[in-house]
C-alpha cells in the first residue's frame, strides 16, 4: 500500500454494544471530529464484519453427527493439521456433490494455510485435528481439478493468490500473444499470478481421484487469519477493528472472539 510520512487516518468509534459514537479524522497533524449518522456507521461496521473470522477446531473422524461442513456463501481457512491423512481424506464440492478421494493431503507447515469455499465438505476416515477459521461473504473460490486440464482466466491488473495445495498440481501460465510456461504447484509453497493471462491446471491422477485449489483476487481484499488488517489494492485503505477497555489504549482484534462485547469499546480504524 502507498505509504506517506504522515498518512491520513480515521477511526470510527463504536460504543458498548455496537452503538455508533463518531468519526475522528487526522491529517497533517490537525484533528477534525464530527458525528456520523448512526445508520452510516453501522453499515460500515456490518460491511467489515462480513469478512471477520472466528477460530474453530474439528476433531475426526467424520461421522453422521460429526462433520466439517462449509455452508454456501462461506469458506474455511485451515491453519493447522494434525493426524494421518494418507488415503483417508475426501472432499465434496457443491450442493449435494459426491465426495472424491484425495490421493495425498500434505500436512501444513508453519505459516501456510489451506482454504475451501462452500458449499463443500471435508471428510476424514482417520482421527485428525483441524484448526480453521470460517469466513462469510468471502471472496475465496475453490476449483476442482481432474486429469483433463482446466483453465482459470485472470483479468488485466488483477492478481490471483493461491492458498496452499494439498498435493502437487500440474500447471502452466500463458498470456495473450505469448507462449506458455509449465511448472508444478507444490504443497507449502505460496504462488500468485497477475493478469492478463490463463492458469491451466491438471491433477495428474486418474479418476476417482481429484484435486482442488482455492484462491482469491488480491484487489478484492481479504482478511487472512494471521493478519489483523483487511488487505486491499495499492492506494486503498487498510481497515482494522480495535478494542479498548478505557477508550485510551487500543489494540487490533479483528479475529478475536467477541464474547466480552458488553465490557469493551470497539472502533474501526481506516488508514491509507
Amino acid at each position: 500500500m502507498a505509504v506517506n510520512c504522515r498518512p491520513p487516518a480515521a477511526a470510527i468509534g463504536l460504543g458498548r454494544g455496537g452503538v455508533a459514537a463518531g468519526l475522528a479524522v487526522k491529517e497533517k497533524g490537525v484533528d477534525n471530529a464530527f458525528i456520523m449518522k448512526t445508520r452510516t456507521t453501522i453499515a460500515l461496521f456490518i460491511a467489515l464484519v462480513s469478512t471477520l473470522a472466528q477460530g474453530e477446531t474439528f476433531i475426526g473422524p467424520t461421522t453422521a453427527t460429526n462433520r466439517l461442513l462449509v455452508p454456501s456463501n462461506s469458506a474455511i481457512v485451515i491453519t493447522a493439521t494434525f493426524g494421518d491423512f494418507t488415503n483417508s481424506t475426501q472432499v465434496a464440492l457443491g450442493e449435494g456433490g459426491a465426495p472424491f478421494p484425495q490421493n495425498y493431503f500434505a500436512p501444513l507447515e508453519n505459516g501456510n494455510a489451506y482454504a475451501l469455499a462452500g458449499p463443500a465438505e471435508l471428510i476424514f476416515s482417520n482421527a485428525v485435528l483441524i484448526s480453521y477459521y470460517q469466513v462469510t461473504n468471502s471472496a475465496i473460490f475453490t476449483q476442482s481439478i481432474a486429469n483433463d486440464p482446466v483453465g482459470i482466466s485472470i483479468a488485466s491488473n488483477k492478481t490471483m493468490r493461491l492458498f496452499g495445495v494439498t498435493a502437487s498440481v500440474n500447471a502452466s501460465f500463458s498470456r495473450p500473444g505469448s507462449s506458455f510456461v509449465s511448472f508444478t504447484l507444490e504443497p507449502n509453497r505460496p504462488a500468485e499470478f497477475t493478469g492478463p493471462g490463463t492458469l491451466m491446471l491438471s491433477s495428474g491422477v486418474l479418476p476417482p481421484y481429484l484435486k482442488f485449489i482455492s484462491y482469491f483476487i488480491a484487489e478484492d481484499g481479504f482478511a487472512l487469519p494471521n493478519q489483523r488488517v483487511i488487505a486491499g489494492p495499492s492506494g486503498s485503505y487498510a481497515i482494522t477493528v480495535e478494542k479498548s477497555f478505557d477508550l485510551k489504549a487500543w489494540s487490533p482484534v479483528i479475529l478475536e472472539n467477541t464474547s466480552d462485547a458488553t465490557k469493551a469499546f470497539y472502533r474501526l480504524r481506516i488508514q491509507r
